[in-house]
């Protein structure tokens, strides 16, 4: 069998449904792959799932030039973050005051994370699909525009996530669902636009709660980022409440020379 090849890819509806895919792939390097958009994306993809709680849409951030990101809380220095890039614009390190995490890259996609306790993680390929190996567990994820989507082939019942649209046009929203085909069993969803001042914002909404982060941007980048936290009314279309003071974060940057 080569490495990379899919035997079986059925059923792979616009909605991207997770159950919907069925697979068998070998892990293969990102060597054959190098020039397609998979592995060069998959930047996303190791970010979302190393700081699955991040409030950071790195998709939407013009980084190209930007050599670091750094991130400060006025209320709370332990929660400063800087995020150190390359050249090309792909996050290689991040440092906290606990931890420096760093992303080590094999042909131009991520392929490696080391922390202070040392490797965790590593990233593999094959066409569109990234395989992920943590601790003797896998995970598949395949890619659907820009977008890379969970695989869970083992039970159809598992929680599936619907995308308004795959490219990461504006405005977007992602619709997490505990149950493939009832509506009302909602996770939560996220809301990504631009409010009529060019603010980027991301709610994000679960049942009656949301977080509203809003984002100051200039020349594509944010400087301020405030976070509110608000009720909504039971039919989610009015804010009941929300915090008077925000959350508030501070960006700040450095540039490579060119």
């Amino acid at each position: 069998m080569k490495i990379g090849l899919l035997l079986l890819l059925l059923l792979f509806a616009d909605r991207i449904q997770a159950q919907d895919v069925v697979y068998e792939v070998e892990i293969g390097t990102a060597g054959k792959y190098k020039k397609d958009p998979t592995p060069r994306l998959a930047m996303y993809l190791a970010f979302d799932l190393i700081f699955p709680d991040c409030y950071l849409p790195l998709q939407l951030f013009k980084l190209i030039g930007v050599k670091k990101m750094k991130i400060e809380s006025p209320a709370d220095p332990d929660r400063d973050l800087v995020i150190v890039f390359n050249r090309r614009g792909q996050w290689i390190q991040t440092v906290t005051s606990k931890d420096t995490l760093a992303v080590i890259y094999k042909d131009n996609a991520p392929y490696k994370f080391i922390s202070h306790a040392g490797s965790f993680n590593k990233f593999y390929y094959a066409g569109d699909t990234v395989i992920s190996v943590n601790k003797g567990k896998t995970q598949k994820y395949i890619r659907k525009g820009r977008i890379f989507h969970k695989l869970n082939n083992e039970d159809a019942a598992q929680a599936v996530t619907v995308y308004s649209n795959t490219n990461w046009d504006l405005p977007l929203k992602i619709h997490h669902k505990a149950y493939p085909d009832d509506d009302k069993w909602n996770v939560m969803t996220e809301d990504f636009f631009y409010d009529e001042y060019g603010n980027l914002i991301l709610d994000k909404t679960l049942h009656i709660n949301q977080t509203h982060f809003v984002f100051k941007m200039e020349n594509g980048l944010p400087v301020r980022l405030n976070i509110f936290k608000r009720v909504l009314s039971g039919d989610q279309k009015l804010v009941e409440q929300s915090d008077p003071s925000p959350d508030l974060l501070n960006f700040s940057y450095e540039y490579f020379e060119k």
